[in-house]
């Protein structure tokens, strides 16, 4: 009999969505080694804050691509990071364990119990849930921790760490390092913070690019002189929010706006109306709405380098996997990093592009115009040496592979 597996995450997105997609690329590959995978997730979509499948449906509506059941559960809607985003996390939660619950009971019936339930963060209330029901029914359960989640929002200091709300989340996230069978970590920084609180049984496995999707593609066309014809095209790809720090990014624009040096932002977020308006009259900067994720190997491959951008907080240093970074490396492209730390260290070690440091906004416009100044011929040596580190260290296949011996790992353990 095929093993059943249900994976758990709000945020998930198909490769038509604009966003993450690490769950329709792992439920595709568990699919062809033979799993029955069913993900649970919500068509309002986080980059554009909206239902991405029109929300016409009143609880949930199931639908199968790539022999992957997705069930889309009803979501209230949000526009703004204020307490209608808590309904939208509630409601979620809501109709996840009422679904869950019912869903077991069925399957109990027919003895198609799941083997195993993956729930992954940033949504702690959704994976609890989801933990409660694995207890209750003995199913084995992996967390896998996308995001250190609350950390991060107390350490942007939008929220103090006293907060009852935060309390109540890091209690919660406690229980779920305590009491998973084993934990999954994007980012090998968050180990030693995951087993401080509790957790054991700690796998590493990353972010990565689909190789054969991002494939390796040399430098745009170009003279030995950049011109307002064919600027220096520099692509940020991804939210628009304030742990992006993109306020920053626009006002190191103001050293270089007598170059012709460009900057694209593709997405949205919730920062992104007062960075239209910071960046008025800044032809420096372009907005672009979010792109699909099918469509982004064409558009970044159009740049000469790509930006990878997020405030300045401590949690950064050590906690975070970009999707976006893994994806230049794989296109060939060399990156602008201000992600002191982890990131910014692997960028210098293997010379994958230039660093920089969050909200210093002199130091990165000496970063952009450094790279801008090197010669063409050392800028494709970089694409070409980020290719073979996403190819030697991120690529998802490989990464995919391990995934499938832990999951059959703590299946068979149970």
């Amino acid at each position: 009999m095929n093993k059943r597996i249900w994976i758990i995450n709000q945020f998930a997105n198909t490769n038509e969505m604009p966003g993450h997609t690490r769950q329709f690329e792992l439920s595709k590959f568990l699919s062809k080694k033979g799993f029955l995978v069913s993900v649970f997730s919500s068509d309002f979509n986080l980059s554009l804050r909206n239902y991405f499948k029109k929300g016409k449906f009143l609880f949930y509506k199931k639908e199968t691509l790539n022999n992957v059941r997705w069930i889309w559960l009803s979501v209230m809607r949000y526009e703004r990071n204020n307490w209608k985003r808590y309904i939208n996390i509630i409601s979620f939660d809501i109709n996840l364990s009422v679904h869950l619950f019912i869903k077991i009971l069925f399957s109990l019936l027919f003895k198609r119990k799941p083997s195993l339930i993956l729930a992954s963060s940033p949504q702690l209330p959704a994976s609890f849930c989801a933990l409660l029901i694995s207890k209750i029914f003995r199913i084995p359960f992996i967390f896998e921790v996308r995001d250190l989640w609350p950390t991060v929002l107390v350490d942007l200091g939008n929220i103090n760490k006293k907060n009852l709300v935060i309390k109540f989340l890091f209690s919660i996230e406690k229980l779920l390092f305590l009491f998973s069978d084993a934990i999954v970590v994007l980012s090998k920084g968050s180990i030693d913070y995951v087993n401080s609180k509790g957790g054991r049984n700690i796998y590493y496995l990353p972010n990565g690019s689909n190789l054969d999707f991002f494939k390796f593609v040399s430098l745009p066309k170009e003279n030995t002189n950049f011109s307002s014809e064919r600027p220096f095209k520099i692509i940020y790809s991804g939210a628009h929010g304030i742990a992006n720090g993109l306020d920053n990014v626009i006002k190191a624009t103001k050293y270089l706006s007598h170059l012709p040096i460009k900057i694209f932002f593709v997405g949205d977020g919730p920062e992104k109306e007062k960075l239209i308006l910071l960046a008025k009259d800044n032809k420096s900067i372009v907005f672009k709405k979010p792109i699909p994720k099918s469509k982004m190997p064409k558009y970044l491959s159009k740049a000469d380098a790509i930006l990878v951008s997020l405030a300045n907080v401590e949690l950064f240093k050590y906690g975070v996997s970009p999707n976006k970074l893994f994806d230049a490396y794989s296109i060939g492209r060399p990156v602008i990093t201000t992600i002191p730390g982890l990131i910014n260290f692997e960028v210098e070690k293997y010379n994958l592009g230039v660093t920089s440091i969050a909200n210093n906004p002199k130091k990165l416009a000496d970063a952009i115009l450094a790279l801008y100044k090197t010669p063409r011929y050392i800028r494709e040596e970089m694409g070409k040496a980020a290719r073979k580190h996403a190819e030697d260290f991120y690529s998802k296949d490989l990464i995919f592979k391990k995934y499938y011996k832990l999951i059959n790992k703590v299946i068979d353990k149970d």
